[in-house]
């Protein structure tokens, strides 16, 4: 079978942030011809990768294409846009050079909604099966960057009409949570459909030596992006709040974005920012403390994050503020407490519940079935497979 997996920010072996994308096309690429088409332009550090990149990651049955990008600097800025139009017009013309029976199923990230849309428009052309990922909910989603809007009725939001349109291409739909699954079922209601959470790689955790903190003092994390959705400022002043009151207690922030340097204003021997570093350098270290964060801001539109997925494969206890029914019913997997993001007393309150409850039970054997990808992700395979034979 001939595969096409269309995702603009995959992360390639060499690079230091695991891709479920990759991770899939490894997956598929061992019974399938699998072709994987990403940017050349790497999202969460702002550099470009060369075309020997793209031919180093290419082994086997699995074959990576470079996309061109232009660019850009800000996350939100009008570079970002004019980036993303550069990656769709390219992409239009790939497309549009391809022959009938090149692909038997194309699995597509979304967002970029252009993207989807282009592949819907073809997929008769070309005789494709088309199923669409769904990794986050945008238009709604841009509400992280501008809070008000979480309270319109997501169809009345600018592009929610493409969106629509986009989801309604699809043969099939996955999505990372049940949340963003029952947004794209509103518009495609007959397309099944498959949750399939981000998950963690459980085999490199369990390989990874936890590091050593042989101090006394209670350990808390934080992985992953410092922007928009996630309120850090929240808990680097909690925790020196609990510092000036005595609590033995040290903060680990590994990630990077736009917030990195406003937030080094908090860094102090306790505060310790480690900007990005490879993953299992990462993992090392959150093994070795004993509380995760999860601060996003309540406002925000996020589900089941990558993030959430590795601190449920670490089983760790979470202090969390993302507002969420699917997250909420999720937590009660492990020890958590509650807090209210922007709230510092609350962070604090959350905080000394949590000391007093982090050896409570944690439900380990249903964890490693929602979240272990090996074993989740088998579900993606079986309707790529389902589809490509109907």
């Amino acid at each position: 079978m001939k595969i096409t997996i269309v995702a603009p920010y995959c992360s390639l072996p060499s690079e230091p942030h695991f891709n479920r994308f990759w991770y899939l096309a490894e997956l598929l690429s061992r019974s399938h011809d699998v072709l994987l088409i990403t940017s050349n332009f790497k999202h969460y550090d702002k550099s470009f990768r060369r075309p020997e990149d793209a031919e180093a990651a290419s082994t086997g049955r699995l074959k990576v294409k470079l996309m061109r990008e232009s660019g850009y600097a800000k996350n939100v800025s009008f570079a970002r846009v004019k980036s993303h139009d550069v990656f769709v017009k390219d992409f239009e013309r790939w497309l549009e050079a391809c022959q009938p029976g090149e692909q038997d199923v194309v699995f597509s990230a979304y967002p970029l909604i252009a993207t989807n849309i282009l592949l819907g428009k073809h997929k008769s052309r070309l005789g494709y099966k088309l199923i669409i990922d769904v990794q986050d909910v945008w238009p709604e989603s841009f509400s992280s960057v501008v809070p008000v809007l979480k309270k319109i009725p997501h169809n009345l939001l600018p592009f929610a009409a493409r969106a629509n349109r986009a989801y309604r291409y699809a043969d099939g739909l996955v999505a990372v949570s049940q949340t963003y699954l029952d947004r794209a079922h509103e518009a495609n209601p007959e397309a099944p459909g498959e949750v399939v959470y981000i998950g963690a790689d459980f085999e490199t955790l369990e390989q990874v030596t936890a590091k050593t903190f042989s101090d006394g003092i209670t350990h808390l994390f934080y992985l992953g992006t410092l922007s928009f959705s996630y309120d850090v400022e929240t808990v680097c002043k909690g925790v020196q709040k609990l510092l000036d009151s005595g609590e033995k207690i040290a903060l680990h922030i590994m990630g990077g974005g736009p917030d990195l340097e406003k937030l080094r204003a908090y860094a102090n021997e306790s505060i310790i920012f480690y900007g990005y570093v490879p993953y299992a350098e990462m993992m090392a270290i959150a093994k070795g403390c004993d509380i995760a964060v999860n601060p996003i801001h309540s406002y925000a539109m996020q589900s089941i994050t990558n993030k959430l997925s590795d601190y449920m494969a670490l089983q760790k206890p979470i202090l969390n503020s993302q507002v969420n029914d699917e997250v909420a019913e999720v937590l009660t997997l492990l020890p958590h407490a509650n807090y209210r993001s922007g709230d510092v007393d609350s962070f604090v309150a959350a905080a000394r519940k949590i000391l007093r409850h982090q050896n409570d039970p944690v439900q380990s054997q249903e964890i490693v079935h929602r979240f272990k990808r090996d074993v989740a992700y088998q579900k993606i395979v079986a309707l790529i497979e389902k589809l490509a034979h109907e």
